[in-house]
């Protein structure tokens, strides 16, 4: 399987990673096993538990074994974590000095993330609404590298730049689990000195992985940041994510307003969600002792309004693809709450350059969201023949599915369907229904955005319809044999336009 998967003949002692292998292929490799040996889906997240313990062939090989035994000696009990105590900054700002940075007119701003597509847009965003210049840490081998990674990933979304934006584009290696980001102290003691407002969007996104493995690019790189921002007291804008709230449901509450202190992380189930919900933590320790911050937390973040250009690489995308692909979809109330990624860019942007950053959360969710079966309808509208089946059965049918297709792009994302939450009698996914899901409070949201002229437009047709339309267009999923069509996709755009 490893030989199949990385495309060498492994040793026992050989280490997975060091061979080439990333999560995608440690996914691969976890579901390639257990549907050979036959074994429960659910044990999934103990395997690849298992494997970033233990990294060598023989080492999985064990876990393998154990898993097949029903010893549960796999990857050993899961770890308690102390999320609360996680939250500690474990430092003291030091003293306020310097000139006060001006957010409102900023000439200098540190963008993280910049390399994905939240960041593009952000960039984007951020070269258009303001005259700053733009400092940017990329994982890369030198500024050349990181400046190409950021121009592919703006060209793949269909943001443009001129030569004159681009010189006020500043991108440089850097790593969010390295002391000051990976930079050398004269870089960090400049954009310590130079900095009117920081975005921090950058992060580790991987729904297999655990606590601890994310803990490094998700925790420690939010406190890096937070010491290049602390000498003069630099607002940090910190993107985050609803799946924060997601243990309030399970645990009974119905309504999570913006202000309402965040608890019951120890119910969230998932590893990136916990890395969230401790990064806000850390931040609002560094406010307790200073300094400036604001939080964000988008819900499904989804293409922009003008293309639908979208990041597939998410497990709402692999939904709809295996949807697609299978022709079967469950039978769920789960919300389609969506906000294209030029709207949050926009969004964001907009606050951090008008508002005080003094603690406040901001829900960016849509006012006017869909539900699964009004995809499902448009999907049908287009000639894909689709039937639904009760929730546990379609389970059943995707394990199977990703089981004969390990390289599927579902196959990351099986673990949010089989995996239970540590509160309730339910999958992760399930925990995200309509009724357990708590409704979001909206307010500080809406009276930032007020006269701003940003509105988020409705998940109506005309939006599903162009995000059914890249979908087509890209080849992420064919399209159908005789399909009755969409319209053009600039008569689409108009429509959700006029909407909106």
């Amino acid at each position: 399987m490893w030989q199949q998967v990385l495309r060498v003949r492994p040793l026992p002692e050989d280490d997975f990673f060091l061979l080439g292998g990333d999560s995608l292929l440690a996914s691969e490799v976890v579901t390639r096993a257990l549907a050979v040996l036959n074994l429960d889906a659910a044990l999934g997240s103990t395997l690849i538990r298992a494997l970033l313990a233990t990294p060598t062939l023989e080492g999985f090989t064990a876990a393998v074994r154990d898993a097949r035994s029903g010893s549960g000696r796999a990857a050993g009990p899961e770890p308690v974590v102390d999320f609360v105590g996680e939250t500690e900054l474990g430092f003291a700002l030091p003293p306020a000095e310097g000139p006060a940075p001006r957010p409102r007119d900023p000439k200098d701003v540190l963008l993280t993330g910049a390399s994905g597509f939240v960041g593009a847009f952000l960039l984007h965003r951020l070269l258009r609404s303001t005259g700053a210049r733009v400092h940017c840490p990329v994982r890369a081998t030198s500024p050349a590298h990181a400046e190409q990674r950021v121009r592919t990933t703006l060209a793949r979304y269909g943001l443009r730049l001129d030569e004159a934006d681009w010189r006020r584009v500043e991108c440089f290696p850097g790593d969010l689990t390295q002391p000051g980001l990976g930079l050398s102290t004269t870089h960090t003691a400049e954009l310590a000195r130079r900095l009117d407002l920081v975005v921090h969007n950058g992060a580790r996104v991987n729904f297999l992985y655990p606590y601890e493995q994310l803990r490094p690019a998700n925790v420690d790189g939010t406190r890096e940041v937070i010491r290049i921002a602390a000498p003069r007291r630099v607002p940090v804008h910190f993107v985050s994510t609803v799946a924060v709230v997601a243990g309030f449901g399970t645990a009974g509450v119905r309504e999570v307003a913006e202000d309402l202190p965040p608890a019951h992380a120890d119910g969230l189930t998932m590893g990136y969600a916990e890395s969230k919900w401790v990064a806000e933590g850390v931040l609002r320790r560094a406010a307790e002792q200073g300094l400036p911050v604001a939080v964000y937390r988008p819900y499904e973040v989804t293409g922009d309004r003008v293309h639908g250009a979208c990041n597939t690489e998410t497990a709402i995308c692999s939904l709809f693809k295996t949807i697609a692909e299978t022709g079967l979809a469950p039978d769920i109330e789960l919300p389609m709450d969506f906000v294209p990624v030029d709207h949050l860019a926009d969004s964001v942007v907009h606050i951090a350059t008008h508002q005080q950053a003094d603690g406040r959360v901001y829900h960016l969710t849509n006012p006017r969201p869909a539900m699964l079966s009004d995809v499902l309808e448009r999907m049908r509208a287009t000639g894909i023949a689709l039937r639904t089946l009760p929730y546990a059965q379609w389970v059943g049918e995707l394990v199977r599915y990703v089981a004969a297709n390990p390289t599927s792009a579902t196959t990351p994302f099986v673990s949010l369907c089989v995996d239970r939450s540590r509160h309730a009698d339910m999958s992760v996914k399930e925990m995200y229904l309509k009724g357990t899901f708590p409704v979001l409070g909206r307010s500080n949201a809406e009276q930032a955005l007020a006269g701003s002229g940003l509105h988020c437009p409705p998940v109506d047709s005309a939006l599903l319809d162009r995000y059914l339309e890249y979908f087509f267009t890209s080849g992420y999923i064919a399209r159908p044999a005789h399909a009755p069509g969409l319209g053009t996709p600039r008569a689409a755009a108009a429509e959700s336009e006029h909407a909106a």
